[in-house]
């Protein structure tokens, strides 16, 4: 089994990504996390966007007046933020790196991961890992703020989906299939994508990836264990969501023990 294969944000298919991600609603997104941060850490300026992929977070924060720095381990996605942010005549500092090697002089008042990156944190020593990195680069105070699919959403034993989507110049055929690791709570998904280019180009790309299953309780329980307190949960990116209702998508926000 492997943590997710590079081709999944590389080549290709890092250029189709935001079209393959339409249903996600960043603006939204980015609000919710302006008004968790003005809520904790008002006035705050610079902020931390984790794994920003091709940068819809940075660039919906900068336009709310953030400085932003964001942080990525994929080059092609970096690559499709960076032209992004230039058309949109955004100063946004995008670096290619692992948040877990990410030394910086300065500390960010708020760090942010929107996409559901937690899930890729396959084992309880890599989620420890990852969010006692955060905390290193966190001023005192400093809140973070990450998102992840509901466990329950996305437990199922097995699915097998086909989506195809439609662009200007390629249609892209994607057959999804998953199965479920019940014993290492990791849901194992194979991507098999068809790209049929309008230029009479067809590329095939493969692509496979392991989500763990996580739960509010258990990521609440992970940062404060990593030196973070005042843990709050939030459903579906609504400041006033029940997480009893079990939302799809759960929040969980901590502050940097001062």
């Amino acid at each position: 089994m492997t943590v997710y294969s590079d081709s999944m944000f590389t080549n290709e298919l890092a250029k189709y990504y935001d079209a393959m991600r339409a249903y996600r609603d960043y603006g939204k997104e980015a609000r919710f996390a302006d008004a968790l941060i003005q809520k904790h850490c008002p006035g705050t300026g610079r902020v931390l966007d984790l794994c920003c992929g091709t940068g819809e977070h940075a660039i919906k924060m900068t336009e709310m007046d953030y400085q932003v720095t964001g942080i990525d381990l994929s080059k092609d996605m970096l690559a499709v933020a960076r032209e992004k942010a230039e058309k949109s005549g955004l100063s946004i500092d995008f670096i290619h790196g692992d948040v877990n090697d990410f030394e910086t002089s300065t500390k960010f008042r708020a760090v942010y991961c929107l996409g559901y990156t937690l899930l890729y944190m396959t084992t309880h020593q890599k989620a420890m890992d990852f969010f006692n990195a955060i905390n290193r680069i966190l001023e005192p105070g400093g809140i973070f703020i990450v998102d992840f699919i509901n466990g329950w959403s996305i437990a199922d034993t097995w699915h097998k989906d086909k989506v195809t989507y439609s662009f200007d110049d390629a249609t892209i055929f994607l057959s999804e299939q998953a199965t479920l690791d019940r014993k290492n709570r990791l849901k194992h998904l194979e991507f098999h994508y068809l790209i049929d280019e309008f230029n009479g180009k067809v590329k095939t790309v493969f692509a496979e990836e392991d989500l763990r299953i996580y739960f509010e309780d258990e990521v609440g329980l992970l940062l404060s264990s990593c030196g973070f307190e005042k843990i709050e949960y939030y459903g579906d990116h609504k400041l006033n969501t029940d997480i009893k209702d079990l939302p799809e998508i759960v929040i969980v926000s901590g502050l940097k023990k001062g």
